[in-house]
């Protein structure tokens, strides 16, 4: 399939209310975009110059965008922290991995009566990385999802061109001549179309723009990065606008939480236009570009349109977040660290706030050169790593000056601070000693 741009005119009618549907449900329905490897930088809302989202673009100017929220450096450990709204300290295995008796809100939410589906990257069921953990990781159907259509299940394989996908009634499958993201896309916009009178979730991790970078179906061919990465988001974003008509056609877009993320960092090969200047994109890497998340959000009456939200919020605060929306309470049954946001996404700031994101960080323990966990917290201006690294990151948000041995009173006061929230946290995940 060749996908054509969403026409100008088409643009300006994306993203508007609607009137509900004949016997709609009245809880509302959540769509989770969560794209691979994009950073905020290369986002126009977010300063981005190099590239073209008119569709994001349009979904922020009717939405909210979040300046201040985080994620993990890399894919896995972040899609442990949003499915199981806890620190990596207290609940991870291994990379692509996830402890299948985590409980999930997905889980929840179909318990309460949601229609539950996921389309794109899965990545935690295990992989040929750890052999002893190969299929032992948690499987979708597991995690609460009745329906799904995913890349990187039980087998691995190719995402993008003659893709290798898994299905809830197929095993994997080499789907010759066909192009991986949309295959998803077509099965996302079948779920809604099929779940449009029941509330639904709908999880799509897109296996957009992690490499291997290439030129998506109709796009000229080119053997640079940042050209191709260039198309690849394009093809993404047009994928989102596939989904927003869809949701106007059926008129159930004023009762549809869609919210846009990124998982990490972009990738460290791609140089993107920033502000103004250049700057490379930092997955793997707990510094600014790895850690700080794209997260745009549209809720018709609800989201201020072109509004602007530089509280803090950290992946593990959409647990809360969509039980809150759904009526459900929190399970009590272990420590969970989200903080919902919902009054957040309606305007209103009258919840409790987040005052500090907590970071534990080591996604591939005895495989690569990292001795030990780095961690970190970050408050609404300063960040203290486990190292003792302190910095201002209001005014110093490229880490450069160092204020670990700085004898200034305000600092030595927030270090402090900083350093208190450090201790409080375990040093260990249980199946790592913890």
């Amino acid at each position: 399939m060749i996908l054509k741009p969403i026409p100008l005119i088409l643009l300006s009618f994306l993203w508007l209310p609607c009137n509900h549907i004949s016997g709609q449900s009245t809880q509302p329905n959540i769509i989770m975009i969560l794209a691979d490897d994009i950073g905020p930088e290369t986002l126009s809302v977010y300063g981005g110059q190099s590239y073209s989202t008119p569709v994001l673009d349009a979904m922020a100017a009717k939405g909210v965008t979040f300046l201040n929220a985080y994620s993990m450096p890399s894919c896995t450990p972040t899609r442990v922290h949003f499915l199981s709204g806890r620190s990596n300290v207290r609940n991870y295995v291994y990379f692509s991995c996830m402890d299948p008796n985590e409980r999930t809100f997905v889980q929840d939410l179909k318990n309460a009566g949601y229609r539950t589906g996921a389309a794109g990257k899965w990545q935690l069921r295990g992989s040929q990385v750890y052999p002893e953990f190969y299929q032992q990781g948690l499987h979708p159907t597991d995690a609460g999802f009745e329906e799904w259509c995913l890349w990187q299940v039980d087998e691995s394989g190719e995402r993008y061109f003659d893709p290798l996908i898994e299905t809830h009634q197929a095993p994997p499958t080499v789907r010759v001549g066909e192009y991986g993201p949309d295959i998803f896309n077509a099965f996302a916009i079948d779920f809604i179309e099929n779940h449009k009178s029941e509330p639904f979730f709908l999880y799509y991790p897109m296996v957009l723009g992690h490499g291997p970078f290439h030129t998506p179906p109709g796009r000229t061919p080119s053997s640079n990065i940042h050209i191709n990465f260039g198309n690849m988001l394009s093809y993404a974003d047009q994928l989102i606008g596939n989904l927003a008509m869809k949701l106007e056609q059926l008129g159930i877009a004023d009762n549809t939480l869609v919210i846009f993320a990124g998982d990490n960092g972009t990738s460290q090969r791609v140089p993107s236009k920033w502000n103004g200047h250049y700057v490379y994109g930092g997955k793997g890497a707990t510094s600014q570009f790895g850690l700080h998340a794209p997260l745009i959000a549209y809720w018709p009456n609800n989201t201020s349109p072109g509004s602007y939200d530089s509280d803090l919020l950290e992946f593990t605060d959409f647990y809360p977040t969509f039980l809150e929306m759904a009526g459900l309470d929190m399970p009590r049954d272990k420590i969970y660290d989200g903080i919902s946001f919902l009054d957040r996404l309606k305007g209103t700031n009258s919840g409790k706030s987040r005052k500090h994101v907590y970071g534990w960080f080591w996604p591939k323990p005895d495989k690569v050169a990292q001795p030990a966990p780095r961690t970190w917290i970050v408050t609404d201006e300063w960040k203290l790593y486990g190292t003792g690294q302190f910095f201002h990151s209001v005014t110093d948000r490229l880490e450069r000056r160092n204020l670990q041995f700085s004898a200034n009173p305000i600092v030595v006061a927030a270090r402090n601070h900083c350093q208190a929230l450090l201790d409080g946290y375990p040093s260990m995940p249980p199946a790592w000693g913890g």
